[in-house]
């Protein structure tokens, strides 16, 4: 397995479609700020959208896909304005077609049309994103793999077939995946995770951890699989990245600890063993910095979060 897709893996990341909406005439819809790893998106296929965050205005259009790293809240709204006419929700038509809310806006002139979602990563998965500017356009023009995700990710949310609502699911998850590749591609990574995987150097070492986890890597041993030597292998490292080799190591034990705790249910001590700690005690402490409370409590929370999102549904 490649050191994204193991990223991809250890983070549990899971995406969902909520709206496709159909928007003509004026229009303006708050977005407010996302929750921690929560990553907000927006799929462009007809039409314009203009975005409003703070005193930052951006236009998009067909083929443009938005991304919010940091789950910034914003403001989405018609291209064209009217100083005379205040936007309202009267005309606004809205219902649940078994897989996504359809959002319908009738007006003059063209409409926009397009599908909104949130990628939903690990509680302190946003370290995948670090760096990242608040939002971030991705173009799916002349590129076939993207185009034919979100092509399908539209038919199966505009008109819902049996098993819908599960392939919506897997074709978001893996469009974050897509697009995560389209950033490392086009290197605007820096201070990131996401830049020592554009490092052909650096990413051998990303992907030995990745692999083996648990084992007791030092600098002097990362730095042999990078082929490098240790005062280069932590130089680069750390400007790529933004963060020492080891606090690396132990950010991502971390991320591998939580999901080991609340998707596999497994105890604390096989967790421990698994990360590479000598005892459930030491293991015990390193988590508790990392997340301000001991193994149990966090899975008992994560659980609780979790039971609660359901029964909001």
């Amino acid at each position: 397995m490649d050191s994204l897709s193991h990223l991809v893996r250890t983070l549990s990341v899971s995406g969902r479609v909520d709206l496709h909406c159909l928007l003509a005439g004026i229009w303006i819809a708050d977005q407010p700020k996302a929750p921690p790893g929560h990553v907000p998106y927006h799929v462009v296929f007809a039409g314009g959208v203009r975005v409003r965050m703070g005193h930052n205005v951006h236009e998009f259009e067909a083929g443009d896909i938005l991304v919010f790293p940091h789950g910034a809240g914003h403001v989405l709204e018609s291209i064209a304005q009217d100083a005379n006419h205040t936007p309202s929700d009267d005309n606004l038509q809205q219902h649940f077609n078994g897989v996504v809310t359809e959002l319908i806006h009738p007006g003059e002139g063209p409409a926009l049309e397009m599908l909104c979602g949130e990628f939903v990563l690990g509680e302190t998965g946003i370290w995948l994103l670090r760096a990242l500017p608040d939002v971030l356009r991705i173009s799916a023009k002349d590129r076939p793999s993207v185009l034919s995700l979100v092509g399908m990710m539209r038919d199966e949310s505009v008109e819902p077939k049996p098993g819908s609502a599960a392939v919506v699911t897997e074709l978001s998850t893996a469009l974050f995946t897509l697009l995560l590749r389209r950033v490392m591609t086009e290197q605007v990574v820096h201070g990131s995770v996401l830049a020592l995987l554009a490092d052909t150097r650096i990413s051998r070492a990303v992907d030995a951890v990745l692999q083996n986890p648990a084992q007791p890597w030092t600098v002097d041993t990362l730095a042999k699989q990078a082929h490098l030597s240790r005062a280069t292998f932590a130089r680069h490292f750390t400007q790529r990245s933004g963060m020492a080799p080891l606090e690396w190591v132990t950010q991502v034990r971390m991320e591998l600890a939580a999901r080991l705790l609340t998707h596999d249910g497994l105890a604390a001590n096989h967790v421990a063993e698994r990360c590479g700690y000598a005892s459930e005690a030491a293991f015990g402490r390193v988590f508790k910095k990392h997340y301000q409370v001991g193994p149990g409590a966090y899975r008992r929370r994560t659980l609780n979060r979790s039971s609660l999102n359901d029964s909001s549904v």
